[in-house]
């Protein structure tokens, strides 16, 4: 019984605690699961603010990617990507600057220190680290067209990689349109994108496209979702090889 109890007094205080704050973890870049006849391919990405209200503020977030060879013998892992890392974001309507307009400015985003590496050791091992400043504009309430922009300068020891950088650049962009609802806030619907960046005086870079479309109906919550990548630096392993892969899966967002 006073399991029952104690059990029924955590789900009052939850109900009380979440109509005065909003749940602190959230999505934070694509979640898929995507494959074709070669791996699979899958990105887990999650943000938690460390200060209420979640829309604006200090973030810490974690991305990971995984590349899989599920159609070998033993399905190994061939790498995985860990990204952690630290940021401020300041977004436009937030309420704790009295919803604060930025015009057709979304976000500004700045990151202090950005983690990525493989967790390998010996010479497959690649790490690095830079700091960041990244904004998105955007027009239309509906049908929504946008512009995300990023740019970036290394930090730290990339002995490991030393010409990384050559391959990945210094920035990148991205172009999307996307329908979004106008019923419930913040819930997108189909979208199209293209991003890409690269280093121009090395004659390196890449570029991904992406589509996701619903699949039937509103109910089922993942969404189609097709990738394709051209170029360098799709992992950290193998970055200064060139490739093009095509893939199709599921994405959570």
């Amino acid at each position: 019984m006073r399991y029952l109890i104690t059990l029924i007094l955590i789900l009052s205080f939850g109900y009380i605690y979440a109509k005065e704050y909003e749940n602190p973890i959230s999505a934070y870049k694509e979640n898929y699961f995507i494959a074709n006849a070669d791996d699979v391919k899958f990105q887990i990405s999650i943000q938690g603010n460390l200060f209420y209200p979640s829309k604006t503020g200090l973030f810490f977030a974690y991305t990971q990617i995984a590349w899989w060879d599920i159609y070998d013998h033993s399905s190994p892992f061939r790498e995985f990507n860990h990204s952690p890392e630290i940021f401020y974001r300041l977004e436009s309507g937030n309420n704790i600057f009295n919803n604060l307009s930025l015009g057709y400015i979304d976000y500004i985003q700045i990151s202090p220190i950005y983690h990525k590496s493989n967790g390998l050791d010996g010479e497959k091992s690649r790490s690095i680290n830079y700091y960041y400043a990244e904004g998105q504009a955007s027009i239309g309430a509906v049908y929504n067209f946008g512009l995300v922009l990023r740019a970036w300068n290394y930090i730290g020891d990339m002995s490991d990689n030393p010409d990384y950088q050559n391959y990945r650049g210094y920035a990148e962009g991205e172009l999307f349109f996307q329908l979004k609802s106008p019923n419930v806030t913040y819930f997108d619907k189909e979208k199209i994108y293209v991003r890409g960046g690269g280093n121009h005086i090395a004659k390196k870079g890449w570029i991904e496209g992406g589509m996701k479309v619903r699949i039937l109906t509103t109910r089922f919550q993942p969404f189609l979702y097709f990738q394709v990548w051209h170029g360098y630096a799709e992992g950290m392993i193998n970055y200064t090889e060139k490739d093009t892969v095509y893939r199709v899966g599921l994405t959570f967002e």
